[in-house]
C-alpha cells in the first residue's frame, strides 16, 4: 500500500518544512528546468521562479521546524488583515 510521506525528508534542513509564504500550506513541490528552479504551492498556486543569474529578485518559501507551523500561518494572516 501506500505509506505516508514525511515532508521534512523533502526539504534540505533536516527536521525543516518547506512551506507557502502566501497560504501557509506545507503542500509544496519544487519543480526544476535547466538553471531554474520554481517551488510552488498545491494549495493556493503561488509559486516562485528562482533564476540564478537574478540572485536579488528571488522570492523563497521558508523551511521552518515544524513547532513553528501555526505560529507562522497566523503572522500571514496579520500581514494579510494590514
Amino acid at each position: 500500500m501506500f505509506e505516508k510521506r514525511d515532508k521534512s525528508s523533502d526539504t534540505r534542513m533536516k527536521g525543516y518544512i518547506k512551506i507557502c509564504p502566501n497560504c501557509g500550506s506545507t503542500d509544496v513541490s519544487v519543480e526544476s528546468f535547466n538553471y531554474m528552479i520554481r517551488d510552488i504551492c498545491k494549495e493556493c498556486g503561488y509559486g516562485s521562479i528562482k533564476e540564478s543569474l537574478f540572485v536579488d529578485n528571488l522570492i523563497y518559501f521558508p523551511e521552518i521546524p515544524e513547532s513553528q507551523i501555526e505560529e507562522f500561518r497566523k503572522e500571514i494572516i496579520d500581514k494579510k488583515k494590514k
